[in-house]
């Protein structure tokens, strides 16, 4: 910060730094989870055909999502911002799965 923040200030901002980093804890786990999970199904024998895609392209989509939201701060955007980048997940996804 900039600014000096007076030390009855300063419990709010130790509180918010442990919940921000608490939930980045828990979405970068997430996003761990999904990237290795849908990297094995991927390579699996199951993963030919448009379903698998359309499931692994979900999966991208979720990802997206989640960094979208949380690293680069949507949540916190104006509406028409949030919906344009829903709508372009939605879109980029309905172009990868209608090509396969």
């Amino acid at each position: 910060m900039d600014r000096f923040v007076s030390a009855s200030l300063s419990h709010l901002i130790s509180g918010a730094r442990s919940v921000w980093a608490g939930r980045v804890v828990c979405v970068f786990a997430g996003l761990l989870l999904l990237t290795g999970g849908s990297s094995w199904f991927a390579e699996s024998d199951a993963s030919r055909g448009v379903a698998p895609t359309a499931f692994i392209m979900t999966i991208a989509a979720l990802k997206i999502r989640l960094v979208g939201m949380h690293f680069m701060e949507l949540r916190h955007a104006p509406l028409a911002l949030r919906i344009a980048f829903h709508g372009w997940i939605v879109a980029v996804w309905a172009l990868v799965v209608g090509l396969s």
